[in-house]
């Protein structure tokens, strides 16, 4: 996932909404403390993580359940994982009252979210293969049945084809690669990495 960021303005209060990847609570509570200094001057930064399972909240002085467990259902209804939203409130002088607060940081966390690009993440080996045409068409049939992600391809005289396979195929598709190309194919492995899925595009985690 990816940073996402939002805006939501209610009778002069300004809310500004934020997604991060965060592996760990002690990140999470980094990211957190960056957003305080960051906003010195706003009155409330709200937040609500999940990561492992185990779910925070925070209303940061807000009434109790107006801030940080509408944001905390954003989390859980999307099922997102490893993620903080925060939103942070400067106040216009205008209370809202706890309807109004609710619905407020909830639409915030809430279009943070719409705004992140959000991934599937999983672990995969990075794999070259040079192919025939035949062969490639072959195999190019038990990529896509085992919706195993090609990140490039090059054609030549033969099709060099650039995949990220799932850990858990990687034997299942050496075992296919030796049996389509009877032996032929010299599967370059690169080493175990874990990588973001978006709409069936691979993205490189940093």
């Amino acid at each position: 996932m990816k940073t996402g960021t939002s805006e939501y303005n209610e009778k002069k209060s300004r809310f500004l909404g934020y997604v991060y990847d965060v592996d760990s609570p002690d990140a999470a509570a980094e990211k957190i403390a960056a957003l305080r200094k960051e906003h010195y001057n706003a009155r409330h930064v709200c937040f609500a993580w999940q990561i492992d399972g185990l779910l925070r909240s925070s209303d940061d002085g807000e009434p109790q359940g107006t801030a940080g467990h509408p944001i905390a259902d954003v989390l859980t209804h999307r099922e997102l994982e490893h993620c903080l939203i925060a939103v942070v409130r400067y106040y216009g002088g205008i209370k809202l009252g706890t309807g109004g607060l609710t619905h407020a940081y909830s639409n915030t966390a809430s279009a943070a979210a719409d705004a992140a690009l959000l991934m599937e993440i999983l672990n995969g080996f990075p794999l070259t293969v040079t192919l025939d045409y035949n062969d490639y068409g072959k195999a190019g049939y038990f990529f896509n049945e085992n919706q195993i992600p090609q990140t490039g391809i090059d054609y030549g005289a033969d099709v060099t084809v650039h995949l990220m396979v799932p850990s858990a195929l990687k034997e299942m598709t050496d075992r296919q690669l030796a049996g389509i190309t009877a032996g032929k194919a010299s599967p370059e492995w690169g080493n175990e990495t874990s990588y973001g899925l978006s709409d069936g595009q691979v993205i490189l985690l940093s």
